[in-house]
């Protein structure tokens, strides 16, 4: 049944599918041969060339704006980090001092510990 199906769906497009130039016919040029006649160079009209400049610059604008976006995000991460620092510092000398006092240490949260 299947091989029916197939066979008649053969025939269908056979009878139906793209014509193929007869002898003597010129084939219609492919893109290739249109950039080759013109010089080898791909010729665009004004309105395609403005509206692609035009995306192109939207897109290079937001570009540099998730760039700065990136950079100011790096800045804050440094500037975290070093304050984070300062913090373990600012707890590790007051537990030197609770320590020299004879007072248990406090301890340090979990969370803080890697970045010390």
């Amino acid at each position: 049944m299947i091989a029916a199906i197939g066979l008649i769906g053969a025939i269908y497009t056979g009878r139906r599918g793209p014509k193929l130039p007869q002898q003597g016919e010129i084939p219609a040029p492919t893109a290739v041969d249109l950039v080759e006649a013109a010089g080898g160079q791909l010729q665009v009209s004004p309105a395609i060339w403005r509206d692609m400049n035009s995306k192109i610059g939207k897109l290079e604008q937001k570009v540099d704006h998730l760039t700065a976006l990136v950079e100011q995000g790096q800045g804050r991460e440094n500037r975290l980090r070093e304050l984070l620092r300062s913090a373990m510092r600012v707890i590790r000398r007051a537990n030197a001092r609770l320590d020299a006092a004879g007072l248990p240490e406090e301890p340090v949260p979990a969370d803080l510990t890697h970045y010390g």
